[in-house]
């Protein structure tokens, strides 16, 4: 098999070096609840019942909640962000691939059974630029600024007392 050319290729993307900055944030959150409380929440559909502003269109679920290949769309982090859910498995994990204009965005949560009761979220965020734009947002990024923390912990604000925590402004663009 000849692999000249991408041999070549992959050569000259060496040389280069890469164009676009990559982040990784992670988060773990305690949660007093178990699995079929918590994951069902992780869903576009059930966040305008927790999420402070939260709104989006539904592109395609044939439950209307979180199924594996559901899409939608939101201006909420990033205008004009289209969502995937690439990775699903009930109570358990989810995955969701974000595409924006200048970033890409892949969303792994995975929650995990305490057996009494209650459960631990991890989340890993990674972030990847796709133009300058992008790279600049990433530059500027300080991973404790990064909002994943603060949405988890309302989130858990909702599983306790059943009521929406109000985010600090300017960080989502709320409706």
């Amino acid at each position: 098999m000849n692999t000249e050319r991408s041999d070549k290729k992959i050569a000259e993307l060496k040389a280069q070096g890469p164009q676009y900055l990559r982040r990784l944030i992670t988060h773990t959150q305690h949660f007093e609840a178990t699995p079929e409380v918590v994951f069902p929440l992780l869903c576009p559909t059930t966040e305008f019942d927790w999420m402070d502003g939260w709104d989006c269109e539904m592109i395609y679920s044939k439950s209307l909640i979180q199924e594996y290949n559901a899409v939608f769309k939101t201006d909420y982090f990033i205008p004009g962000e289209v969502w995937v859910v690439s990775q699903f498995e009930p109570n358990r994990s989810i995955e969701f691939v974000r595409i924006s204009e200048t970033l890409s965005i892949k969303v792994d949560a995975r929650i995990l059974d305490n057996l009494d009761g209650t459960c631990t979220g991890n989340w890993i965020v990674n972030i990847t630029a796709l133009t300058e734009q992008g790279n600049a947002a990433l530059r500027s990024l300080n991973p404790e600024d990064e909002p994943i923390g603060i949405l988890i912990d309302a989130l858990a604000h909702y599983i306790r007392n059943d009521t929406i925590k109000p985010l600090p402004d300017g960080i989502f663009n709320k409706k």
